[in-house]
């Protein structure tokens, strides 16, 4: 039976890797193209690697990856889950959970995981962090644990609430001197960034979402609970929700160890939590993000698999025919369904290919580049159209910002790049102020549909006299 992780992990390279090669998509076109930016042109710029929205250990791990391309920060982040899902049976096999292996399928087949495996963003990285504290802990390699999850927080923010969960562990393990190594991530990171900032505490006044406000409003309280759904697909949600029952009955029974009850069910329920309120206080700028729970998957698929035991050990009982089959038509279904046409499925055209804003954006440079080439300051928010004109983002002379300052200060020849997503939202740019601004040269419109939404791009020049 051990063989048989080693067969779905065989299975999942293969599927990742044509992924891969078949599919175009970039998981988000925002934050997702950021990350990537940010990874790509560190090397020319350094101090990009230690830059707190991109998160400072995520670019100085994605960066030699994705100097071959998009292509190389989706083979990073598969290799990333590739391990996250190894270490996570590890862990379960460790702790000798029953049906170890429904961890490994749960984690392959949790739509939303599978989908931004494939992308530039952070949370499958985080998700391996944790694999890697909750293996640790288990085999008792408790200076493992501290230092790598003190390093968590520049993978993701709320690492800063892990940390705070594996110190309770540490003081209940009574490993007091250990706790002072979960500060190691930030004095590494403090006396490093300081030849950039120049301020031994950047690692805490440069924090962007350290603001009791949201420039993205709030939700409501269950937002998260509701949105989990989309995340983990309809069984495993189901089978998530028994798990946290049977955990908490267990925990009452005190027949759980530190390990399952503070790392994993406490783990979880922290981090949760405080997403939940951050997005309903609307504080932390906070955009209520589903996808954010991707970054605690492993404890996810852990106590989905106890939801799992719960209904198919505990409720069959000594009945061994009824339950192998009960077992392997959940499992199957667990397969199958991101395969439906369920709302909370993969959409493979919609999720794993290049959304309709981002082919508009290429129709709209190839436009660019065969009317006026590219040897201009381009002004723009979209974050697709830098790699799409492949011009270093970070260069002031190449690209600035599409704002109100911006247009104050452009110059004969600059072409300014305007969408009603980037442009609106992020700086409040509207297509009427350009319209009305008598310097300006419109001479590129389109209008299409997608997403749900209508889609505008429209290009202008400053005028040359």
């Amino acid at each position: 039976m051990k063989k048989i992780i080693y067969i779905l992990l065989f299975v999942y390279a293969i599927i990742a890797a044509l992924t891969i090669y078949f599919f175009d998509g970039t998981g988000d076109a925002g934050d997702s193209i950021q990350h990537y930016l940010y990874g790509k042109y560190a090397p020319v710029h350094p101090e990009l690697f230690f830059d707190h929205w991109a998160k400072p250990l995520y670019v100085l791990l994605i960066s030699p990856f994705v100097q071959f391309g998009f292509t190389g920060v989706k083979v990073f982040n598969a290799i990333v889950s590739f391990l996250t899902i190894f270490l996570t049976y590890k862990t379960v096999e460790a702790l000798n959970i029953k049906n170890a292996i429904i961890s490994v399928v749960i984690l392959i087949f949790a739509p939303l995981y599978y989908i931004l495996t494939f992308s530039g963003l952070t949370e499958p990285l985080f998700a391996l962090f944790i694999s890697i504290g909750l293996y640790a802990s288990v085999k008792q390699k408790f200076i493992t644990v501290a230092l790598v999850i003190s390093f968590l927080p520049f993978v993701r923010s709320e690492g800063l609430i892990i940390i705070g969960v594996f110190g309770l562990y540490l003081l209940l393990k009574r490993k007091y001197k250990l706790l002072p190594i979960l500060l190691t991530g930030h004095i590494v990171y403090s006396i490093a960034g300081f030849f950039v900032y120049h301020d031994l505490f950047w690692v805490f006044t440069k924090i962007p979402y350290a603001r009791m406000s949201s420039q993205y409003g709030s939700g409501k309280l269950f937002d998260f609970a509701q949105d989990l759904i989309y995340v983990i697909g309809v069984p495993i949600y189901a089978l998530f929700w028994l798990g946290v029952i049977s955990i908490s009955w267990k925990s009452i029974k005190k027949k759980i160890n530190l390990e399952l009850g503070i790392l994993v069910f406490l783990g979880f329920i922290s981090f949760f939590v405080a997403h939940s309120l951050f997005w309903y206080f609307g504080i932390f700028n906070s955009m209520g993000l589903k996808r954010v729970m991707i970054g605690v998957m492993p404890m996810i698929s852990i106590i989905s698999l106890y939801g799992f035991n719960f209904i198919t050990e505990d409720v069959f009982g000594t009945r061994k025919n009824g339950k192998l089959i009960f077992q392997f038509l959940l499992a199957a279904y667990i397969i199958i369904f991101p395969f439906t046409s369920n709302p909370a499925a993969i959409n493979w055209d919609k999720d794993m290919r290049l959304s309709k804003d981002q082919k508009s954006a290429i129709q709209t440079v190839d436009f660019i580049i065969k009317n006026k080439g590219t040897n201009h300051r381009f002004i723009f928010d979209h974050p697709y159209l830098s790699e799409v004109l492949n011009i270093d983002c970070f260069d002031k002379n190449k690209k600035i910002d599409l704002t109100n300052n911006a247009l104050n200060q452009i110059k004969e020849g600059d072409i300014i790049i305007w969408e009603n997503w980037f442009a609106v939202v992020e700086n409040g740019i509207t297509k009427k102020q350009l319209d009305n601004n008598p310097e300006l040269i419109n001479f590129y419109n389109a209008n299409s549909t997608g997403g749900g939404r209508e889609i505008n791009y429209s290009v202008y020049e400053k005028e040359l006299k």
